[in-house]
């Protein structure tokens, strides 16, 4: 079982100098804009708004524009970018010492991951940190104290995504919660025959287990969730992952395509359809 790792090292709180919101003039793009202000307050860090324009575009609209947009919203900085690649151009402007963090509205529906909206799908194609999306149910967390969420799956790569997300809530100093949603399966009738499973780990509540004690250290508690549902890891999830959470943190492989993550093809549902926001990981950056 991948839990069984132990070559672990320290978990260093996230480092975010600057929370970078792309907007384009729609209501639907500063959707995004609650929670990166919550995130910008609970990381010590600026909002920067950006608007990509391409082409001959003039850009005194896009100042206008943004300049009306940071005096509604008490932002500090803003940015007319120019570039032909809207993700690339989004990417570069989170880079940097310290780095920043990309969040965005995404619709997040069901059927392919063109439909999170052509600007995220072209960000998460091109990142290598990771992105914080905002589906049309996602708000700021309620209480201060709301948990940070990891969903594994019993990939190898549920360690690095366990990591980042206790990072994330060690800096936030609330508790790490680790999820996994598998399809309930009665016991074998044959004694030692081994469980299969159409999804999830094989043994869910050791899994976690073993996830939480290698987790476990003086920076932040660590709890375990397991959902057994019989139809869809989507429905486990939701259901996991309600408004009293604070973030939750999914992984994602652009080799494949964009968010067809560890969790396959349910995940743009899953951002589409939790309340709070979703951070997403590329677990195959840089190859």
């Amino acid at each position: 079982m991948p839990a069984e790792r132990t070559d672990r090292g320290p978990v260093d709180p996230v480092d975010i100098g600057r929370v970078v919101v792309p907007v384009d003039g729609s209501p639907f793009a500063e959707r995004a804009l609650p929670v990166a202000v919550w995130a910008a307050h609970a990381l010590g860090a600026e909002i920067l708004l950006i608007e990509v324009v391409s082409g001959a575009r003039d850009t005194a609209s896009a100042i206008r524009y943004l300049d009306g947009l940071t005096r509604r919203h008490a932002v500090s900085s803003r940015d007319v970018a120019r570039g032909d690649d809207v993700g690339d151009t989004i990417v570069a402007a989170t880079r940097g010492e310290p780095p920043g963090l990309a969040c965005l509205a995404t619709h997040g529906r069901d059927r392919r991951a063109t439909v999170l909206g052509s600007t995220a799908s072209t960000v998460l194609d091109s990142a290598t940190d990771p992105v914080m999306l905002v589906g049309p149910q996602a708000r700021p967390p309620r209480a201060g104290d709301a948990p940070v969420v990891v969903a594994v799956d019993g990939a190898a790569t549920d360690h690095a995504l366990v990591d980042i997300a206790q990072g994330w809530a060690t800096r936030l100093g609330n508790r790490l919660v680790i999820a996994t949603v598998a399809e309930p399966v009665p016991p074998s009738f044959r004694e030692g025959q081994p469980l299969h499973r159409a999804r999830g780990p094989a043994h869910p509540e050791g899994y976690v287990a073993d996830l939480a004690a290698r987790a476990a250290d003086a920076s932040c508690t660590v709890d375990t969730r397991v959902a057994y549902d019989p139809i869809s890891v989507r429905d486990g999830l939701v259901r996991l992952v309600d408004r009293t959470a604070a973030l939750l943190v999914v992984g994602s492989h652009r080799r494949t395509r964009p968010l067809r993550a560890l969790l396959g093809s349910h995940t743009p549902r899953i951002v589409h359809d939790i309340e709070v926001p979703a951070l997403v990981v590329p677990l195959d950056a840089g190859t």
